[in-house]
């Protein structure tokens, strides 16, 4: 499946494309997990301060939200999930241009891409009135 053009008129079509906005968050969350990573190398090495635990504790609960989030759209649905981590990632795009983060923000625009494509998918599926049945069997 091309991540331009992507058919919604169909239920394999809708169901790939809300499967590539779920691998968009699980790459967004694993990209959180090396922050979180990152953060804590950083404060054992200067120390842990409270701001460094701060923003340990607001990326991990950015990867719990791209998590379910992922996981919802990978079973076809999970729509109000994907609007809340695009809103998420569309702010961590506005951070990256403005720190002039090249390939940072490279990496943020093709994942908001993809999970623009997942959310549109989800709302195919729901508008196809695919049962949770046929979405499950493709799991199968």
């Amino acid at each position: 499946m091309a991540l331009w053009n992507v058919d919604l008129t169909t239920e394999d079509g809708a169901l790939g494309a809300a499967q590539m906005g779920g691998f968009a968050c699980f790459v967004a969350a694993v990209l959180g997990l090396v922050g979180v990573a990152a953060l804590f190398l950083m404060g054992t090495v200067g120390g842990l301060s409270a701001l460094v635990l701060a923003g340990a504790a607001l990326t991990m609960a950015e990867v719990v939200l791209f998590t379910i989030a992922g996981l919802r759209l990978r079973a076809g649905k999970g729509e109000f999930w994907g609007y809340a981590v695009a809103i998420i990632l569309a702010l961590e795009l506005l951070m990256k241009i403005a720190s002039v983060s090249f390939i940072g923000t490279m990496i943020d625009i093709v994942l908001l891409i993809a999970l623009s494509n997942g959310i549109r998918g989800a709302r195919a599926l729901r508008q196809l009135g695919m049962s949770a049945d046929e979405a499950a069997t493709v799991f199968k």
